[in-house]
């Protein structure tokens, strides 16, 4: 063997010494300088603690220099679970799965690296000269026996992964079913997309649900197309920070800030909020007219459905898309897995997103579009994706240093004029993949914000598609294969189809040495950086000398610069972008299940990769992260899909390299592995996935059951879907002293008014009665001095007066004092105005009898009496 040879053979050994020692060594020294500083900076190491919205029971604990290694590993799922959001566990019980399979394929190393080591050479191994090489199956001679090895060992990591798999699936679903019963908003709403006209108001959409849940419906918000208000709301919050601005100026020197207007110099805090008063009266203004007209078409609609006649055109600015609320889980799963109409993409019904990640821009955009934008997005990715070969292709032949000076001899002159050339070449491949990959998000994100996606939790979940398609197609595959074509590209020119087959058995296997120098670049110095927060501390350095920062408010915001430079304020850590996590995960995994087989030695790398980043981000969710865009662990479903689509492509990896290796058993022998694990997909695809995404009906009635017993309020989903511009100012900071409330604390307030006077309502589906004292509200009686109540508990079929009572829906009118309602008509009939017809023959002045149910309202129940009363009227 020739020196260069030798050179050349011991340059990826040489290569991942370089890594291991400037990587690791430079990880080490900042994780004890985060251990010295960790309690010394509260405001940048325990952010939780510092910001009295994050303060929780696990940030207030407190540990030694090094105790909180073991410290934050006793932290047990439960409290992580309730403290740091379900998005958390999940992280961490996929981080504890891989660690798990790599220790598992640490044990499989016992045997397959003395196995191919002691391999004997021969023509087909006769380039695997570098010692790390040599411990790959690449120094495997073809057809040898040894392959039987590797074939046992794919065995026992597929079937483990599957068992390990199988068992996380149960824990998933029993914790994602905890989840979904909680008070939340998007758990009791639903989005409907795809409203056809005659249904655009809440009249008519509560018909329509009312006739299938009956009186489960709590809300219904209508989206509206408004962008004159969002126009105005946002030049409404302009003035506000120019107000909060000037009043800061002001409190700092004392003295009054001016600004300069058309007539002249003004003074700027008197001025703004003159301009702010004339915003907020414009935007009340506007806001009643447009009420107006809407209450103008419920009333349209509410007398076409009295008269059979059509249903009038709804206006312009209502779109076909909606938020309904309800009251219970088991109506609002129920509503998710319906087929509710007859037209494909009509009234679909959707899990809502949280209220505050909902984009009101994509709302009731047309299916068609949707498509177009979603097929564009793809073809742009697939573009992308097919450019990046380029930068990754050059970035992967970084480690092969000697190969990269025969081929570019400028970087020969270089390195005998520069003794340390090379090793800096060996540094700088692993650090630029990384950073080459964390462009990717910013990128896709963009692509991703073009389908037109509802809320956060959807653009999420389709980034994470797309960033895994990069991982797995560009990171592995493309750095795989061009690395392995790279040494032997001159073998290639001569006889490309035949040198092909040998090169990539043999130097496939060899390419472990560059993803294990990748994982352990990620992992240490990952690790270390989210630790010691350096960056984020410049930044955060940086923020304070930017404006604007005058005041307490100003000052907690954060200045981005070209949607890339983000310079946040230490009181705002933000969100742990689980996102790009996953998807990091996902190349480690298809890592792992490839070279435990090819290349056993990176498994020792991927134990140590995966408990590294179990440990950093258990402490920084712990202390720094704000756990509040908790989607319920929305992508492990779709992370547990693509770990079983690794499998796949590394079996089939694996496959090809048997054939390679003319392994004419072994090869074949693999095929029954590929099928097993087709089959375990198929198999949890068939309802595992689908539980796992829906409640069970038995238990959200008894969630339901216990939420009736303990009268649970609903204020935390009243009103969370109506859209912001639309929000009223004086509603928004008075709605207490004014007591203007929702339709829904009305409904709150009345029931106890009715409870204590004896008229407890059941939801009765069919019956004659509906007093919990077994009476028929003629034999009721009830007296309240000069003033009257009109009380319409739902009507059973259209909801309205004129056909409530014909409709087997009995009214009640009694004298209560100071209210007066008719909620079925929003005040059209029977409660026009404050409910004045509304109780009129039973509670007139002066204490008569206070129920009648034969006149609920002006035209309310004419027949009377019989039916199905309910808890609560129409929306």
């Amino acid at each position: 063997m020739s020196d260069a040879e030798e050179e050349e053979g011991a340059s990826s050994s040489e290569a991942l010494q370089v890594v291991v020692i400037f990587y690791g060594g430079f990880a080490l020294f900042q994780l004890l300088i985060f251990c010295l500083v960790r309690n010394r900076f509260p405001k940048l190491y325990n952010c939780r603690k510092s910001v009295e919205e994050l303060n929780c029971e696990l940030s207030e604990r407190k540990w030694g220099m090094f105790s909180w290694i073991p410290g934050v590993l006793r932290v047990s799922e439960d409290e992580l679970f309730e403290q740091c959001g379900f998005d958390t566990v999940s992280f961490i019980r996929i981080l504890r799965l891989g660690m798990k399979l790599s220790l598992m394929g640490c044990f499989v190393a016992i045997w397959l690296i003395p196995t191919y080591s002691s391999s004997p050479k021969d023509d087909s191994n006769i380039n695997v000269i570098d010692p790390l090489d040599e411990l790959t199956l690449g120094n495997v001679p073809t057809g040898d026996s040894r392959i039987y090895g590797a074939l046992v060992a794919a065995y026992i990591m597929t079937f483990t992964a599957i068992a390990l798999l199988y068992n996380e699936f149960f824990w998933y679903i029993s914790e994602r079913h905890k989840f979904m019963s909680r008070n939340s908003p998007q758990n009791y709403a639903v989005y409907v997309s795809g409203i056809p006209p005659e249904l655009r108001s809440k009249r008519a959409m509560g018909d329509f649900f009312r006739f299938l849940f009956r009186d489960s419906i709590l809300e219904i918000e209508l989206v509206k197309k408004i962008s004159e208000m969002n126009d105005l709301k946002d030049d409404r919050e302009g003035i506000e920070r120019h107000l909060a601005h000037e009043i800061g100026d002001f409190e700092d020197d004392g003295d009054r800030p001016t600004r300069l207007t058309s007539s002249g110099f003004v003074d700027a805090i008197d001025s703004y909020k003159m301009e702010l008063d004339e915003c907020k009266k414009t935007i009340n203004t506007k806001i009643d007219g447009l009420e107006a007209e809407w209450e103008e078409h419920e009333q349209k609609v509410a007398q076409a459905k009295s008269a059979n006649e059509p249903i009038p055109e709804p206006p312009e600015n209502i779109d076909d898309a909606a938020f309904v609320s309800f009251k219970t889980l088991q109506s609002t799963t129920t509503a998710l897995q319906l087929l509710h109409h007859k037209t494909p993409f009509n009234l679909l019904a959707q899990e809502a997103p949280l209220p505050k990640d909902v984009y009101w821009g994509n709302i009731g955009i047309n299916h068609w579009r949707l498509q177009f934008t979603s097929i564009c997005a793809g073809f742009l990715t697939l573009i992308t994706c097919v450019l990046w070969t380029i930068p990754v292709t050059f970035i992967s032949t970084l480690t092969k240093v000697e190969s990269l000076k025969e081929r570019l001899t400028f970087l020969q002159t270089i390195s005998d004029n520069f003794s340390l050339f090379d090793e800096l070449l060996a540094l700088v491949a692993p650090i630029a993949l990384i950073q080459l990959t964390n462009l990717l998000p910013v990128i896709l994100t963009w692509f991703c914000r073009l389908e037109g996606h509802i809320g956060e939790n959807q653009l999420q979940a389709s980034l994470f598609s797309k960033l895994t398609f990069f991982m797995i197609v560009q990171v592995f595959f493309v750095s795989a294969i061009s690395g392995s074509l790279f040494d032997q590209i001159d073998a290639l020119a001569d006889d490309p189809v035949g040198k092909s087959v040998n090169i990539l058995a043999t130097s496939l296997p060899g390419q472990a040495v560059t993803f294990m120098a990748y994982i352990l670049v990620k992992s240490t110095i990952g690790m270390s950086d989210e630790l010691t927060r350096l960056w984020i501390a410049i930044y955060a350095g940086i923020r304070k000398l930017l404006p604007p920062n005058k005041t307490e408010d100003e000052r907690a915001e954060d200045v981005t610069f070209i949607n890339i430079f983000t310079f946040a304020p230490l009181c705002n850590p933000g969100n742990l972008d689980f996102t790009a996590l996953f998807s990091d995960v996902i190349l480690m995994f298809i890592i792992l299940f490839v070279y435990s087989i090819l290349a056993p030695l990176s498994c020792f790398v991927m134990a140590f990769g995966f408990f590294c980043l179990q440990l950093a981000y258990r402490n920084q969710v712990i202390f720094i992260y704000d756990p509040s865009n908790d989607t319920g662990g929305k992508l492990w479903p779709k992370v547990a899909g693509y770990i079983i689509v690794t499998m796949l492509i590394s079996q089939v990896t694996i496959f090809g390299v048997f054939a390679l290796k003319e392994g004419s058993v072994q090869s074949p022998l693999m095929i029954p592995l590929i099928v097993i694990t087709i089959l375990f997909w198929r198999y949890l695809q068939q309802q595992h996935f689908r539980v796992a995404n829906t409640l069970p009906i038995v238990e959200c009635h008894h969630v339901d059951e216990e939420n009736e017993k303990a009268e649970m309020d609903y204020d935390f989903v009243l009103g969370a879907y109506k859209q912001e511009a639309l929000v009223k100012l004086e509603d928004e900071e008075n709605d207490e002293e004014k007591g203007s409330v929702s339709e829904g604390k009305v409904k709150k307030k009345m029931e106890p008014k009715l409870r204590d006077a004896g008229l407890v309502i059941k939801n009765i589906a069919n019956g004659d009665t509906w007093s919990d004292k077994e009476q028929t509200a003629e034999n009721s009686q009830m007296s309240y001095p000069n003033q009257h109540f009109g009380y319409d508990p739902h009507a059973a079929m259209y909801g309205n007066g004129m056909q409530g009572g014909t409709q087997m829906q009995p009214m009640a009118g009694m004298g209560m004092p100071g209210m007066g309602m008719d909620p079925s008509m929003g005040g059209m009939y029977g409660g026009m105005p404050g409910g004045m017809p509304g109780g009129m023959p039973g509670g007139m002045p002066g204490g008569m009898p206070g129920m009648d149910p034969s006149m609920g309202g002006m035209y309310g129940a004419m027949p009377g009496g019989i039916g199905m009363p309910q808890a609560y009227p129409m929306i």
